[in-house]
């Protein structure tokens, strides 16, 4: 009788750390890798990612269980059309993109009800890109969210948090939607804002002598998430509605800081900067060790670093006007 077998579509930093993670120990399964850079395929069956690699992405995926698509989202789709009448009836489809709003639908109008469809993404502190970087242990004690549709079938869920939880990682129950405009928050804005710094520093005409000034600061704020530019501006337009959120509330939050700076108020400052750094070390701790529940039990709120700065009334006044906006699509559309 055939193992079953596990097919990991994607064999770069989260491709190839699943990987190593599901060959540690005993099992009674086959890890079986595709990459349509055979130097990437190549490089995972050195390092024991995999069982085997196949170069032809149907053969690859033939009589699979479990399918992974550690892939970006801009090569997700077409990933999806070629397998959907491929897969074994039964197959669970799990992809590992940092957008989750659009592959949903992509898997809504491609996969059929045999293959049920979860979509996840399992969060790293790791900013290096490609395979070389993969561990085993990248997902101990990490987040894996876990972004179920209505429709998703019990099975595929449960493939998906049976997955995150053998791997080290804690499940988090998401909407696709809640999910995407967190990760333009804490994910995608970031890099957009150390692209505009960089870009700031490097546009002005004391670059030549200002460059040789830039230290780690100026290093770890315009840290890259992508390496490929066509994957992150890709990712960025998949979910530029929540971008654009947040983007604004961004420059709400830059003109308090200036507001501050220019009235001179050194003690506000200061405050700020405190309670800044207080919640940026409980963050850290929470995602070091885990334990969550001790972040929430914290005497110091992020609303009070708001208050502070005068953040809380232009955050109202931008909650206000996209409701409005809602209210505006809603009466477009209604007959």
């Amino acid at each position: 009788m055939a193992k079953p077998r596990i097919t990991i579509v994607g064999l770069g930093l989260i491709g190839n750390s699943i990987g190593l993670a599901l060959t540690q120990g005993k099992r009674n399964y086959e890890v079986v890798g595709h990459d349509k850079d055979n130097k990437a395929a190549g490089q995972s069956r050195k390092i024991k990612a995999v069982d085997k690699t196949e170069w032809n992405l149907i053969s690859a995926c033939e009589g699979a269980d479990l399918v992974i698509l550690a892939l970006p989202a801009i090569a997700i789709r077409d990933t999806m059309i070629a397998l959907a009448s491929e897969l074994k009836p039964g197959c669970v489809v799990m992809d590992t993109a940092s957008v989750k709003a659009p592959v949903q639908r992509w898997a809504d109008e491609f996969l059929t009800d045999q293959n049920p469809f979860i979509g996840t993404n399992p969060i790293v502190a790791v900013y290096e890109a490609g395979g070389d970087a993969a561990r085993a242990d990248m997902f101990q004690k990490a987040t894996w969210a876990i972004c179920p549709a209505p429709t998703t079938a019990e099975s595929a869920v449960k493939t998906a948090a049976d997955l995150a939880e053998r791997l080290g990682a804690t499940p988090l129950f998401l909407d696709s939607i809640e999910h995407d405009s967190m990760l333009a928050a804490v994910e995608h804005l970031p890099a957009l804002a150390g692209m505009a710094v960089f870009s700031n520093a490097v546009g002005a005409p004391s670059w030549q002598e200002s460059r040789r000034l830039a230290g780690g600061q100026f290093e770890a704020t315009t840290q890259l998430l992508a390496t490929d530019p066509t994957v992150f501006s890709n990712t960025i337009i998949e979910n530029q509605e929540q971008v654009l959120r947040w983007i604004d509330t961004y420059m709400d939050n830059l003109t308090a800081w200036r507001n501050l700076i220019v009235q001179g108020d050194s003690e506000a400052i200061d405050k700020a900067f405190s309670t800044a750094m207080t919640l940026r070390d409980i963050w850290l701790r929470g995602r070091e060790t885990g334990r969550w529940e001790d972040a929430d039990a914290a005497p110091t709120k992020p609303s009070m670093l708001m208050t502070m700065m005068g953040f809380g009334r232009m955050a109202e006044r931008r909650q206000e006007e996209q409701r409005r906006e809602e209210k505006q699509r809603e009466s477009d559309i209604r007959p």
